[in-house]
């Protein structure tokens, strides 16, 4: 039993710690904690909701991929992707902690890890080790991302906040949940597809990999980001506001031709097209 349980957390133990040690400047481990367990509870409303939505929407038995996907994406990635979304969003996001780009990806990971603790300690004691290792390598990694990829666009809604962008806010509130659940809902959707076709465990491994490369270069660019604006804050280039906006310095001798907040090329506009921060 200590080996089950070891093998079944250690993974998310291992993710936690790579996701913390990332953050320039780390968030309180209560907080972390907190959303953590959060997480891990809400496994028992999303199981029961899960029961009820599959006798409408169920996802075995079926050999029409659009249909397993549509199902999928209704009766279990929109459930489990919401779960983590309110988490994160009323725990983490809300909080007074929130201060830097990077925390909320920390938050929505904590929150989608606590969820796939709880999910993979079931799982493990019920099918054993090489379920374990399967899961370890497949399925915590996904959760990983999903987090990753909600977390990202709750940063870019925090930014167009700050800076009175409602459109950009809107915009990114509605990817950080409608992103996170496709990509869930085709992950799952691939896997239950390929006992009809063989092609779509191929295309699930494509998938996987790509995801999860996308995903690490994802937190060690917002990382590094976040220490370029710490920089730039510490000489002047980019000043705060009595709202906590942040204001870019702009003067002949000191010019930037990229986003300090999100990295995007800007040479040649006013605001960064893709977080909607004033450079000039």
């Amino acid at each position: 039993m200590d080996t089950l349980l070891v093998a079944a957390v250690l993974p998310i133990v291992l993710l936690c710690f790579f996701v913390y040690k990332k953050d320039p400047h780390r968030e309180p481990m209560k907080l972390l904690m907190k959303i953590f367990i959060l997480g891990f509870v809400s496994a028992i409303p999303v199981i029961i909701m899960e029961i009820l939505l599959d006798g409408i929407f169920p996802t075995e038995n079926i050999s029409n991929f659009i249909l397993i996907f549509i199902n999928v994406f209704i009766s279990v990635a929109l459930v489990e992707e919401g779960f983590k979304w309110i988490i994160t969003m009323f725990f983490g996001y809300r909080s007074k902690e929130f201060d830097e780009i990077f925390d909320v990806i920390a938050y929505a990971v904590f929150s989608s890890l606590g969820f796939a603790c709880i999910e993979n300690i079931l799982y493990v004691f019920s099918h054993g080790l090489v379920n374990a290792l399967l899961r370890a390598l497949i399925s915590i990694p996904g959760h990983m991302c999903f987090g990753i990829m909600m977390g990202y666009f709750l940063s870019q809604a925090k930014i167009g906040s700050v800076n009175k962008n409602v459109g950009i806010f809107r915009r990114n509130i509605i990817l950080s949940i409608l992103i996170p659940t496709g990509a869930h809902a085709l992950y799952d959707a691939l896997l239950l597809y390929s006992s009809y076709n063989y092609l779509s465990i191929l295309i699930f491994f494509g998938l996987d990999i790509t995801m999860v490369v996308i995903c690490i270069i994802t937190v060690s660019r917002t990382s590094k980001i976040q220490q370029n604006l710490d920089n730039h804050l510490n000489t002047g280039v980019i000043s705060t506001t009595d709202t906590g906006g942040l204001i870019y310095n702009n003067s002949d001798s000191e010019k930037i031709n990229y986003c300090p907040i999100c990295g995007t090329h800007v040479e040649e506009f006013n605001y960064c097209p893709r977080c909607g921060f004033k450079i000039k």
